[in-house]
């Protein structure tokens, strides 16, 4: 697994001051290139920082690799605070395979995968939106 996060995503359009980062936008476009989608799948938008591309670059053979290896990071549950009472759900269920993605220049100087990926949530809290319905 590869540490990746999610950018922030600043919405022009809602109050995003007083309220909690969110991390995707859920995309109103209709995919019918996915089976099921507006009924058990959706779409959403995400930016992942990538801390040190270079270096993942010589270790793994593709970028489709090392972008499975970031979902597949951040699909990982967060850490119990009750230690192992309580089993915590992962804060983001996306599909392992991404349906598009673009690794490009950051405005920090790193690089930044602009990816489109399936979930299996119609909406969450971490997402501007949420799914639409077919």
């Amino acid at each position: 697994m590869i540490e990746c996060t999610l950018q922030p995503i600043v919405s022009r359009y809602l109050d995003t001051e007083s309220k909690k980062p969110r991390y995707g936008v859920y995309l109103q476009s209709m995919y019918w290139g996915v089976k099921g989608y507006g009924k058990t799948v959706w779409v959403v938008g995400v930016k992942i920082n990538l801390p040190n591309y270079d270096v993942l670059k010589e270790t793994y053979e593709s970028d489709d690799e090392i972008v499975q290896k970031c979902v597949e990071f951040l699909n990982t549950p967060p850490k119990s605070k009750y230690g192992k009472k309580r089993k915590r759900k992962p804060l983001y269920s996306f599909d392992p395979t991404p349906y598009t993605y673009e690794i490009t220049a950051g405005k920090q100087g790193g690089k930044v995968i602009s990816a489109r990926l399936k979930t299996s949530e119609r909406k969450n809290k971490h997402f501007w939106k949420s799914g639409p319905a077919a």
